[in-house]
Order: C-alpha cells, then structure tokens, then sequence
C-alpha cells in the first residue's frame, strides 16, 4: 500500500512537470519563425516612386487671364475684375498713353504711387508721378496686356513702346492698380482701379 502511495506520488510529479512545461512562459517555437524574423529585419521596406507632374502648357499660361477673370471660390480672386472691368482699365490707360502729354493719366492715379526703376525706387505723388511719366512719354507707346492677379484684388498692365532713355532700359512700364475709395483707402469690393505702383524697365 505504502508502494502504491509512491508510485502515485511520482506519477502525479511527473504529470505536473509536464504540464508546467506546457504551460511556461516560452510559447511553442514554429518551424522556420526565427529566420522569417531574421529576413524581414534586414529586408528594406521599398519606397513608392513619386513622379512630378509635368509644367503648365504654355498655352495655358497664355489664358490665365481669362481663368483668373472667371469667377471662383477663392475670395480675392474672385473679385480681382471682370472682363468689363479689366477691358475698361485697358481703354483708359490706352487712351492716356496714346499721346506723348498722356491725357487724362491723373485719373488713374492714386494721390501717391511708388515708382520702382532700375535707379531705386521712390514714392511720388499725383502730381510727380504725372510728371515723371510725361518726361519719359513718347509716340508709339501701347498697352500690351492687363492681367488681373490670382493672389490679390489687384491688376497688372504692361505698356510698351516707351523711349528707351535712363533709366528706361527695355523702354517697358508696368502700372499696378487696386481699388480705392474716394478717400484713398483700399476697398477691394467697390472702389475704382487706381495705379498704386509703377515699375519702369
């Protein structure tokens, strides 16, 4: 009886050790895991290719005034003029240009426009501006473009034909004109196209 005892203890021994075996905290080794490990750390994950995409048409670059002209979500853009507006600023700088003593080119000036040259630049009012512009005025002088900016509320016209006397290199001048109220206060919504920056090339 006393052997049986033994014998059941030692079997009973021998069952949990088993068990405590099966139960550890190491998990079953899976054939083949380790090296599967081992690969994928030295294995480099491969970047995706990006390409860039090509550069706008120069066609396309040739019609952004009308894009831009065109109404659009974007606020200012919307609101930069449109094509009655830019065709009505196109008129009225031609007609001022179109004689050496530029008629009328007060009208389209804000009371102090900044003038940029190749000599520096300077702030002048009406009055100087009128001048300046009539000292370097001629024949033949022509509004080239008049492109409404993407950006701002703003109009860029380029005039070309201007005599090519300091600081006139290129005999080119482009006028800068944003709304304005009366009183000379930037009003993007309602106020007139004035020039408000002139850069002469």
């Amino acid at each position: 009886m006393r052997a049986l005892g033994v014998v059941l203890a030692i079997g009973v021994a021998s069952l949990l050790a088993g068990c405590s075996t099966l139960l550890g905290a190491d998990p079953t080794p899976v054939p083949g895991a380790a090296a599967t490990l081992t690969r994928s750390s030295r294995t480099p994950i491969p970047t995706p290719v990006r390409t860039t995409s090509p550069a706008p048409a120069a066609s396309a670059v040739a019609s952004r005034v009308a894009v831009a002209a065109s109404p659009s979500p974007a606020g200012g853009a919307s609101r930069a003029g449109s094509d009655q507006e830019i065709a009505q600023v196109q008129q009225q700088l031609a007609k001022a240009v179109a004689s050496p003593d530029l008629p009328g080119i007060e009208g389209l000036l804000l009371d102090h426009v900044s003038l940029s040259t190749p000599d520096g630049g300077q702030v002048l009012d009406q009055a100087q501006t009128a001048a300046w512009l009539r000292d370097h005025g001629g024949p033949g002088i022509q509004v080239t473009r008049v492109d409404p900016s993407t950006q701002t509320v703003a109009l860029e016209a380029q005039t070309d034909g201007w005599p090519k006397t300091a600081p006139l290199d290129q005999g080119q001048i482009t006028f800068s004109l944003r709304r304005y109220d009366p009183k000379g206060r930037q009003d993007d919504d309602n106020g007139d196209w004035k020039v408000d920056v002139i850069t002469a090339t």
